[in-house]
């Protein structure tokens, strides 16, 4: 049965959709946090966005994303990598949050929607362990972020993509996101 290929085939050379528009963004992130110099911590958030197209190629926005953090120490006793002590011992768990700006360029390949951003904004980070609440964490960190981002116009209205981005500040920050997109006209 060869239905496989022309789907492929039509789905590359249908029209996408909406040149200038306003979209919100609804996400699920996986993410990896640097809570201190040498510990980092796995997550994940909620992502949700306002994205504004201008035409065919440029993009700018706003988004806010908010999770939480969970797992073991980097260092081999267990404990937190940071300069205080007595150093927490055993599982770690918390909550990040991270407000970003961003603008960037797009276009559109078919049914595809490929492109790129730089993301600027602040992220909070809480820490608790065994020896309590708010042990580590960083506080109104800047942040920095590429990302490239890909999209499949499922209807004239609807979107989902997934996002991938890096922090070029702190280079141990690093997410994935699967989003889904409402665009307006």
């Amino acid at each position: 049965m060869r239905i496989a290929p022309s789907l492929f085939v039509l789905a590359m050379t249908s029209q996408a959709y909406a040149d200038t528009a306003v979209s919100l963004d609804f996400g699920y992130v996986r993410n990896r946090v640097a809570v201190t110099d040498q510990t980092t911590l796995n997550g994940e958030s909620a992502r949700f966005g306002l994205r504004i197209s201008l035409g065919r190629y440029f993009h700018f926005g706003a988004e806010a994303e908010e999770g939480r953090l969970a797992g073991q120490s980097s260092l081999p006793n267990g404990a937190v990598a940071r300069p205080s002590t007595p150093e927490p011992q055993g599982p770690l768990d918390g909550n990040t949050l991270g407000l970003k700006m961003f603008a960037g360029a797009h276009t559109n390949l078919g049914r595809f929607t490929v492109g790129a951003d730089l993301a600027g904004g602040v992220r909070d980070t809480w820490v608790s362990g065994d020896l309590g609440p708010d042990i580590a964490g960083r506080k109104n960190e800047p942040l920095l972020e590429l990302r490239s981002r890909g999209d499949f116009w499922m209807t004239k209205s609807t979107t989902i993509g997934a996002v991938a981005s890096s922090d070029l500040l702190d280079r141990r920050h690093s997410s994935f996101a699967a989003v889904f997109a409402l665009h307006f006209d």
